[in-house]
């Protein structure tokens, strides 16, 4: 790992661990499927815990309930062979976060750019041990050769001392808040620090945009197939609205 990513995240030296996450710890996984070991093998160059935030290092108290485990939060990079990141980030991401049971931030990087992800995981009700992924909160492609000014303003919410360190929960939180927050600015093209709960709506409004998105899709394709005039017309009849309704919601996440 070349580029220096403390240089964002500025997390204090002594949680920092800068260990190697091998590829035999995946390959011991029982289960592990042919596709996720081809995955390893040719995509994935190599995988470093830049750093481990528990308790007796941090001096943040752990969480843990029925439904919620926060006992240690680690920082991940996962480094791609050449320059895969756009094709290949989200199936390395869904694959680190299935298999590693504790709160991650996962770095995915190629040679010029990297994504930034978070999940919410709760603890499997059937197996204690074992964490289930919710949701999943990704950047876009993020340079490592130039920033903006959205970028820098993310960079600013990712650091340390820019987080609620009341307890584990509430710093995880405060990333995936930093990741949808950044997401709503690459809409609106302002980014704004939001409270909790103004945060948890425009997680609901991008959520909508990106089914709406994939509904204008669908109509297309339908549309390439369709042989009736009639139906095409009704098929761009839906499209047109699908796009007011994107547009009303891009308005309330710039309000």
């Amino acid at each position: 790992m070349s580029f220096r990513y403390n240089n964002i995240f500025n997390i204090p030296e002594h949680n920092l661990v800068q260990q190697r996450l091998t590829k035999a710890f995946f390959l011991r996984i029982p289960g592990l499927t042919s596709a996720e070991k081809k995955l390893l093998h040719t995509t994935i160059e190599q995988m470093e815990i830049i750093a481990q935030l528990i308790p007796e290092k941090s001096n943040i108290p752990s969480v843990v309930t029925s439904k919620d485990s926060y006992e240690q939060v680690l920082v991940v990079v996962c480094t791609l062979v050449g320059k895969q990141l756009d094709k290949e980030a989200s199936t390395c991401i869904q694959f680190i976060q299935k298999y590693i049971s504790h709160q991650v931030v996962l770095l995915v990087e190629d040679a010029n750019g990297f994504r930034v992800n978070v999940t919410e995981k709760r603890i499997n009700q059937k197996d204690a041990t074992k964490l289930t992924i919710e949701s999943y909160f990704t950047t876009g492609t993020l340079s490592k050769l130039y920033k903006n000014e959205l970028s820098t303003a993310f960079y600013e919410a990712l650091n340390f001392t820019n987080l609620d360190k009341t307890n584990l929960e509430l710093l995880y939180k405060s990333y995936i808040q930093a990741i949808v927050q950044f997401n709503a600015a690459s809409i609106t093209g302002t980014y704004q620090k939001r409270s909790n709960a103004r945060t948890a709506q425009d997680m609901q409004h991008l959520e909508q945009i990106e089914q709406l998105e994939r509904d204008i899709l669908s109509f297309t394709s339908q549309i390439k197939k369709e042989t009736q005039l009639n139906e095409k017309v009704q098929l761009n009849i839906k499209i047109q609205e699908t796009r007011k309704a994107i547009s009303k919601l891009k308005e309330a996440l710039s309000c």
